[in-house]
């Protein structure tokens, strides 16, 4: 009798155990498999909020790159203008592609602009390559005599063209490598905006260098070059070598103007000559 109280015990306890967990399945209005595992109709009756949360982030993924990239440009173009004041003040020659064009750019990357976004990259590009080839090109624009004499007169300067030339291709191939990113592409392909070529400005960009460097080699390989050079030798001798460095042909009802500069180098100096005749 002592046995089978305690197995009567143990066997309506086990019996009650399922009865409550269904009775507490039933309050929720939920049941469980005899298998133990979760029906399919739970994941249904998970809430949207994370695929919304989600849904949200990939929409404003693009916002911080183009703040970042706004804050650089702003910052860039504001220290370029102060540059160009102070030379102009100082009576220097200087000389960017920066300044205002880097301050709007940047405003409106701060506003999250996609469009904005599309076109600082495309002239990132198109500048990128550009002053890549113009490199390339230099020997065929100046001599490379000249080049390198104006090296060793002038290290400083040349230390610094070179450092800057630098920064402004890191700048730039930074520019074009973040808008580039992914969340600013799909960010433009949400808005049904077209998804730009960067081959495009590429090509364009070299394509301006090679016409640049043809129609210098024949503006300043021609008659008026030579005579040019003749000039400044009349004036300097025969002791340098002789490069036209710039050269303006203004017709008018008078006549033919042409002015010009010409570059004079040995190994200790470097001189400019202004020529300039009426034909």
């Amino acid at each position: 009798m002592r046995v089978c109280v305690v197995e009567g015990t143990a066997t309506r306890s086990a019996t009650a155990a399922p009865v409550l967990a269904n009775a507490r399945s039933s309050e929720c209005g939920l049941t469980t498999s005899s298998s133990g595992r979760s029906p399919a109709c739970f994941a249904c009756l998970q809430p949207p909020l994370m695929a919304n949360v989600s849904r949200h982030m990939e929409a404003v993924a693009h916002i911080p790159i183009l703040r970042k990239t706004g804050s650089v440009l702003l910052a860039v173009g504001l220290l370029d203008i102060a540059v160009m004041i102070y030379c102009i003040v100082n009576s220097i020659s200087y000389s960017s592609s920066f300044n205002i064009f880097a301050v709007v750019a940047g405003i409106f990357l701060l506003r999250g602009s996609l469009r904005a976004a599309s076109i600082v990259r495309w002239f990132a590009m198109f500048m990128l390559v550009g002053f890549l080839a113009l490199v390339l090109a230099w020997p065929f624009i100046q001599p490379v005599d000249l080049t390198l004499t104006q090296v060793r007169l002038s290290p400083f300067a040349a230390v610094i063209s070179a450092a800057f030339m630098f920064g402004v291709l890191v700048l730039l191939y930074w520019l074009q490598r973040q808008l580039g990113e992914m969340p600013v592409q799909s960010a433009r392909a949400a808005a049904g905006r077209k998804i730009r070529d960067m081959r495009v400005p590429a090509a364009a960009g070299v394509g301006l260098v090679v016409v640049l460097a043809l129609f210098l080699s024949l503006l300043l390989g021609g008659e008026s070059a030579a005579k040019a050079i003749s000039i400044a030798q009349q004036q300097l001798g025969p002791a340098y070598r002789y490069h036209v460095s710039s050269l303006n042909i203004a017709k008018s009802n008078e006549g033919t103007s042409v002015t010009g500069l010409v570059t004079a180098w040995n190994d200790k100096e470097i001189r400019s000559v202004p020529v300039g005749w009426q034909e």
